[in-house]
């Protein structure tokens, strides 16, 4: 018996999402910053709170992404 408790897919994109959503998150902060400069402090509150919905998103796909990686360790088989 040789499957996967976890498909490769999903720690393709658990591994995708660890590198792309903290980038993502900093642009959104930056153009936030940018937002408040230029006068429109309302657009920079909602970016605010949508890069802090990144940075939560992060976290919880850091921890899912141990949790396969644990998941994955646990399943090995000794085979060479």
């Amino acid at each position: 018996m040789n499957q996967r408790l976890v498909p490769r897919g999903v720690t393709l994109l658990l591994l995708a999402g660890m590198v792309i959503l903290p980038i993502a998150a900093g642009v959104v902060l930056a153009v936030s910053a940018l937002l408040v400069a230029m006068g429109d402090s309302a657009g920079g509150v909602v970016l605010k709170y949508l890069a802090l919905g990144c940075g939560i998103l992060w976290v919880v796909d850091l921890a899912a992404l141990v949790l396969v990686q644990g998941l994955h360790g646990l399943s090995d088989h000794d085979e060479p």
